[in-house]
């Protein structure tokens, strides 16, 4: 009961976090590593640029907001490389010869194992992405259906719900290996960074930091071919089954454009292409965090974990983490699917768009699709984890024996 009490007390702050402060929490704590962020990034003057109200946060400040955020992390990853860690130790050898090389040992095996995390991760990840992409993508489909508004589909139908569903599957894998490579080889380095540095930070703001810092390079590469996917899975307007990927996306740089002109690629065009994006990372924040944080704490922080133990971890703590931030997958869904447009709506703050569809739709619309949210989140959060900890040893094991 004890253990249960302290994983809802993180999970509810960090869903607060995540509404009040996302961008404040962040730039504040990356700021603290004084000893790289600071004297290679110089982001520290621009706090007030990053911290606007959660209520008036608009798309521009929020994307800007990632990429310093996403700059800072990198940067902090850069400057632990092994080239750095050898130009500092050649430094402190040229000032004093009376100094021991137990120091300089240490710090290069620590940027080794930086960067050997960030190998890792990156094929890791791409192993977890084109499994996932794969499987749970006839559930993810019957999912987006049912989110819709006024949807045709239902659970009692179910030849219905499934008809068509691998429609538009070509897009995100093509897109989703790579962003999910990027991802995890991101987070492990960061995270690895974060740990070995003078901080003392707790193991669960270790994990919130790295996944911020991985979320935004993570949907700049996805969110074209989710746009793209999520219209073809509801057949959106000018979208149908069996539409090529091409003309798909042919037909959102058109939409964006406000032309007829199916190879219009003006800026307008590219925009439609990141419908949501800013909605992608405030579903994503808080969705990965509570993911990641139940299964450091289910597995103890553990490493080297059976692909069994990972897939039963991964599965409880992913369906979790999916089954509270329902409700955000429901506005993105909307978003990208070209429904949640207007003048009037996007007027409307993220919070005033979720209240708009409980009080207009009832709240039980803001968990729509859940059911099959939770057999897509068990069946893919057991592949992720069972595929990252296999091949996370596996790429361990091979940098051990060199």
């Amino acid at each position: 009961m004890k253990r249960t009490s302290s994983l809802t007390v993180v999970v509810c702050g960090l869903i607060a976090v995540h509404l009040e402060a996302f961008s404040t929490t962040l730039s504040l704590a990356l700021r603290s590593d004084v000893h790289q962020v600071d004297t290679k990034c110089r982001f520290a003057n621009r706090d007030e640029e990053i911290a606007p109200s959660s209520s008036t946060l608009s798309r521009r400040g929020f994307i800007g907001s990632c990429a310093v955020i996403t700059g800072a992390a990198v940067c902090n990853v850069v400057s632990t490389s092994p080239a750095s860690a050898l130009d500092n130790t050649q430094q402190s050898q040229s000032i004093s010869n009376q100094q021991t090389t137990t120091p300089i040992t240490q710090s290069t095996e620590t940027s080794a194992t930086a960067l050997q995390e960030s190998i890792s991760g990156f094929f890791s990840g791409t192993a977890v992405s084109a499994v996932k992409t794969l499987v749970k993508y006839p559930l993810d489909t019957a999912t987006v259906r049912l989110q819709m508004p006024d949807t045709k589909y239902t659970l009692q139908n179910l030849p219905m719900l499934f008809d068509g569903s691998l429609s538009g599957i070509a897009a995100p894998l093509l897109s989703n290996i790579p962003a999910g490579a990027i991802f995890f080889a991101v987070k492990d380095a960061i995270k690895s960074s974060l740990k070995q540095s003078d901080l003392g930070l707790p193991t669960w703001m270790l994990t919130s930091l790295a996944v911020a810092a991985a979320l935004p390079p993570y949907w700049l590469i996805r969110n074209p071919s989710e746009v793209i996917k999520t219209r073809l899975q509801v057949g959106s307007d000018g979208y149908y089954e069996g539409m090529s990927t091409i003309d798909a996306f042919k037909l959102a740089l058109s939409q964006g454009s406000g032309g007829s002109d199916t190879n219009s690629t003006t800026v307008d065009g590219v925009r439609e292409l990141y419908q949501g994006y800013p909605e992608n990372i405030l579903y994503g924040f808080p969705a990965d965090i509570i993911k990641f944080v139940a299964y450091d704490y289910l597995s103890g922080g553990r490493k080297n974990l059976s692909p069994a133990d990972g897939a039963m971890y991964g599965a409880v703590s992913t369906a979790f983490a999916q089954w509270l931030t329902t409700p955000l997958d429901v506005l993105r869904n909307r978003i990208m699917a070209d429904i949640e447009k207007g003048d009037e709506v996007d007027d409307l703050s993220y919070v005033e768009r979720l209240t708009k569809i409980a009080r207009e739709e009832g709240v039980d619309e803001l968990f729509a699709g859940t059911s099959p949210r939770i057999a897509k989140a068990m069946l893919s959060g057991a592949l992720q984890f069972a595929a990252y900890e296999e091949t996370k040893q596996k790429i361990g094991a091979f940098f051990a024996s060199r």
